[in-house]
């Protein structure tokens, strides 16, 4: 099978294609024939040196999502050879990760993809969705309460804005250029904005981009977490009641839940650009300058 790995940590061109054996699964792991995968923020930290984002040995395969179809499963798992799943599926210590052709894959971290969209779609959900539920679930709001959630035009925030106005939330979307502002509305936001320093004042920030900069954007008493892996500025911590990291866990019971969502219309999923696995060095380059409406989407 192909995969794509890291041969060291550096700028995208330590991305190569190599050739690897299909993976042996365990007792408790299906086989998954990988369709698509993503790129995610923590792909791009785990490759750059200097992050805490480290491997335990190279060659690396990076990637957390995984969008595909099970080839073979333990008998008793639930799953049958030719169901459509998606899973989170982090680099595991082996050095194997989601930008491989096949992956072994606990069968319990398997969910059932959403059947209203195409694999490619569905790669997009796992850890975006996963983020953004357990920000969400962490800061828990009351009805009165205003959101503000940055890098709302992007994959995490986007699901965030979502998830909030589903769940009667005033969600408010910060994002890096005006002309985004419309695409945050669309997704239910009450509010967008692109100017930091006009937005006003917020009970609870949800940080996917980046605020430490402006601590005026918490109400002294608010909330905040972010998904920064930077040091929370004093400045922001004093106004902040709580003022947290939010590191995403595994839940597949959940990831059920938030794929039947988007099969029922009230979870859109975004691409925002698509590459094959060759050229997986070009779609990190585009990563790495931002300003994405989504998700760029790996197919295998």
């Amino acid at each position: 099978m192909k995969t794509a790995a890291i041969t060291t940590y550096g700028d995208p061109d330590v991305l190569t294609i190599i050739d690897a054996l299909i993976p042996e699964p365990g007792p408790s792991e299906a086989l998954v024939a990988v369709v698509a995968s993503t790129i995610n923020p923590v792909d791009v930290k785990t490759r750059t040196p200097g992050t805490p984002q480290q491997v335990c040995r190279f060659p690396a395969v990076l990637g957390w999502d995984v969008a595909g179809i099970v080839i073979t499963a333990p008998a008793g798992s639930g799953w049958t050879p030719g169901d459509r799943v998606i899973a989170m599926h982090p680099p595991q210590p082996d050095s194997t990760g989601s930008w491989q052709q096949y992956a072994a894959i606990p069968a319990g971290a398997l969910a059932p993809a959403p059947e209203t969209v195409d694999l490619k779609t569905a790669a997009t959900l796992p850890l975006a969705a996963l983020t953004a539920d357990q920000a969400l679930t962490r800061l828990d709001l009351g009805d009165d309460e205003q959101l503000l959630v940055t890098g709302a035009a992007g994959a995490v925030g986007g699901i965030a804005v979502q998830l909030a106005a589903h769940a009667g939330i005033r969600a408010a979307g910060l994002v890096s250029r005006p002309e985004h502002e419309a695409a945050v509305l669309d997704l239910g936001a009450a509010s967008a904005h692109s100017n930091p320093v006009s937005a006003g004042e917020f009970d609870a920030i949800f940080d996917t981009a980046g605020v430490f900069d402006h601590p005026h954007l918490l109400r002294e008493g608010g909330k905040l977490v972010t998904v920064s892996d930077d040091t929370i500025p004093d400045a922001l911590e004093q106004r902040a009641t709580s003022a947290e990291h939010n590191y995403v866990r595994h839940g597949p019971q959940r990831l059920r839940e938030l794929a039947a969502l988007v099969d029922e219309g009230r979870l859109t999923l975004r691409v925002a650009e698509q590459y094959p696995l060759a050229s997986i060095t070009q779609a990190n380059r585009r990563a790495e300058t931002g300003g994405l409406l989504g998700k760029i989407v790996i197919t295998m």
